[in-house]
């Protein structure tokens, strides 16, 4: 992938192909339909810059970028999308004890009590997905 921002086609591919591995196809597609439901233009940004330009860049696995991903959201506290992204992680191939461990490391750096809400939501998933 030589250029920065591919062409809107591959944008639309790229973007099916990794949300269909971070969330399976079928939630991909019901988490863009509740996107273009509040916003069209959200949508289409949503598809095109994160899932269609910058996750198929090569320089990191989705599993890093899952990763990084958790630990931003932790900190920012955005619980509904932490949960969405320990999915995508657990789907791609984080282990449980990954991000257990990662939650760990995290307190040493944003605190304690950010990162036992961010345990809390990690633990919700786990026991939905029965780990």
């Amino acid at each position: 992938m030589d250029d920065i921002i591919p062409s809107k086609e591959q944008r639309k591919i790229d973007s099916l192909r990794i949300g269909s591995q971070l969330y399976t196809e079928k939630n991909w597609k019901a988490i863009i339909e509740g996107i273009s439901a509040l916003d069209l233009k959200m949508a289409s940004v949503v598809e095109q810059i994160p899932y269609g330009s910058v996750y198929p860049r090569e320089g990191l696995d989705l599993q890093k970028r899952e990763i990084a991903a958790i630990s931003v959201l932790t900190q920012l506290s955005l619980k509904s999308q932490l949960k969405s992204h320990i999915i995508a992680a657990l789907n791609v191939g984080v282990t449980k004890d990954e991000i257990l461990e990662l939650f760990l490391h995290l307190a040493m750096f944003i605190g304690f009590p950010i990162v036992l809400d961010g345990l809390r939501i990690a633990h919700e998933v786990f026991e939905q997905k029965g780990i």
